[in-house]
């Protein structure tokens, strides 16, 4: 019993394994590729007069990933330097931001909330804290099962529990600090852009 549900734990592993070396390997190629060449494709069709708004919308978000951001947003941020870090980081930490505005100099801010320094380093130390303690949380059945006298079997039952809820909470709390952490890069790498930015509505 013990052996098939540690087969059974190791499935899951194995097959994210796979994915990763193919990613690395032939389908990160490929779809880099294919981002390439739709990115110069609109990029290209977004300049000649007449193009479709609907159009001009989808294709910038097919760019970024997602339908939750506008045009204008996205389009300042191809604007800056390293954009395809740039994109990444605005997809992640956009709800941290206040709204660009559509007239005018563009530029990105936090939302009050978040402006203070101090107050944005206190939230990254409380994510990463929580996600080092859930990550240990749910990996606790196997790390300190000799020290309590837990069988393997046992320790495999309450891994099965606080793996899928502490380890969630855990990852949660990494994309919490992520959105923190990228939102800072994508504020500092803006002031170093000095070139004032105008996007027509």
């Amino acid at each position: 019993m013990e052996l098939i549900i540690r087969s059974i734990l190791v499935v899951p592993a194995v097959l994210g394994a796979g994915k990763i070396i193919y990613d690395i390997t032939v389908g990160k190629r490929a779809h880099l590729r294919e981002e390439y060449k739709f990115a110069k494709d609109f990029l290209s069709d977004a300049k000649k007069d007449g193009i479709h708004p609907f159009v001009l919308e989808k294709g910038y978000q097919a760019i970024a990933g997602t339908s939750t951001l506008s045009p204008e947003d996205i389009s300042y941020i191809l604007s800056l330097k390293k954009p395809s870090q740039c994109l990444k980081d605005y997809v992640l930490s956009n709800q941290l931001m206040d709204e660009l505005k559509t007239e005018g100099n563009l530029k990105l801010n936090f939302k009050r909330k978040y402006q203070k320094s101090w107050f944005r380093t206190w939230l990254k130390f409380f994510y990463s804290s929580g996600y080092f303690l859930l990550a240990f949380i749910a990996l606790s059945p196997v790390v300190v099962s000799n020290y309590f006298g837990i069988s393997g079997l046992h320790s495999l039952l309450l891994l099965a529990f606080t793996l899928p809820l502490a380890g969630t909470l855990a990852w949660s709390s990494l994309i919490a600090y992520a959105r923190v952490k990228r939102g800072e890069e994508l504020i500092s790498n803006q002031e170093k852009h000095t070139t004032t930015i105008m996007v027509s509505t």
